[in-house]
């Protein structure tokens, strides 16, 4: 037990309860088994708690969750909260999403029908074209939701912390939160995108560019909290696999033109004259969304994502 504390003593003396403690042991790889084995208590958490009653404290040991002003603790900002730390490949995959919810059906349609397919009626600019404004709206007006709403889940969460009696108290505390955060999220992300579409009264099939919109921005929100809390790498995987299945119809497309691979065209031109060109994006980002939901609702939920940063 001295040993330990030695180890960690630096956690256990900034901790402000138990449950801090438990949550950074968490982290380090300290999980109930090793706790029983190794240390003879019955979980983490009890572990925890001997240590915080033994653990010998200074006058320059700060708090975890110390105000602005007092040490060096910090509490991050809504901008923070969805601070990016995807590298390379997320970025680039975040971008490529982006480029596509813009510009993708347009893409499809000159691919599939040629670029006179693409000429508007009611002036110089392609109708195509135009349709992609109130998504570039949309989303660069739930930048300031999406970080409120990031911000709100992290200091719910830590609130939560001290006043939870073990690890599973808070799992079932935080839970709730994050689905509410989500829910705040995709509401005003609709919330933008509707009057925005509706002045576009030529746009096709607006119900599945409302829902291809919304599976994007949950996409980016989940992945952006998930990066936030240090958890990058199921972000970085749902974004690539998202933009790997928007770039394959166009990709397809393309080797079509290709001698004697005429038939590949098949399967893009019947899902895009069957359901629209938006049908495709929205497969494309709701399976990775839904998969990065039930894998946030498991990651975050655990005390040990929630410590100091």
């Amino acid at each position: 037990m001295k040993t330990l504390l030695q180890r960690h003593h630096r956690l256990c003396a900034r901790a402000v309860d138990p449950l801090e403690i438990a949550a950074g042991l968490e982290a380090r790889g300290i999980c109930d088994r090793l706790a029983a084995t190794d240390y003879r208590h019955r979980d983490v958490f009890s572990l925890a708690e001997e240590l915080h009653a033994r653990v010998e404290r200074t006058e320059s040991d700060v708090p975890l969750h110390a105000a602005p002003g007092e040490g060096k603790g910090h509490r991050p900002g809504p901008c923070a909260a969805l601070r990016t730390g995807w590298g390379p490949a997320g970025a680039l995959a975040c971008l490529w999403l982006t480029a596509y919810a813009l510009v993708g059906d347009p893409l499809l349609t000159a691919l599939l029908h040629g670029h006179r397919a693409l000429a508007g009626r009611t002036g110089p600019l392609p109708a195509a074209l135009a349709g992609a404004a109130p998504t570039a709206l949309a989303l660069a007006c739930a930048v300031a939701p999406a970080a409120w709403c990031a911000h709100w889940f992290a200091v719910r969460a830590r609130r939560v912390l001290p006043a939870s009696r073990d690890l599973a108290e808070f799992g079932r505390r935080t839970r709730p939160a994050l689905l509410v955060a989500v829910t705040l999220f995709l509401g005003a992300l609709l919330a933008f995108l509707w009057p925005a579409r509706s002045a576009v009264p030529a746009t096709p099939n607006p119900v599945l560019h409302y829902l291809a919109a919304a599976a994007l921005g949950l996409l980016l929100f989940l992945a952006g909290l998930l990066t936030a809390h240090g958890l990058p790498r199921a972000a970085v995987a749902a974004t690539l696999a998202a933009a790997a299945a928007e770039a394959l119809p166009p990709l397809t497309l393309l080797a079509a033109r290709l001698p004697g691979c005429e038939a590949l065209r098949w399967p893009v031109g019947w899902a895009a004259g069957a359901f629209g060109p938006t049908a495709l994006s929205l497969a494309a980002c709701v399976p990775p969304a839904l998969a990065l939901l039930a894998h946030a609702v498991s990651a975050l939920s655990r005390a040990s994502v929630h410590g100091h940063r």
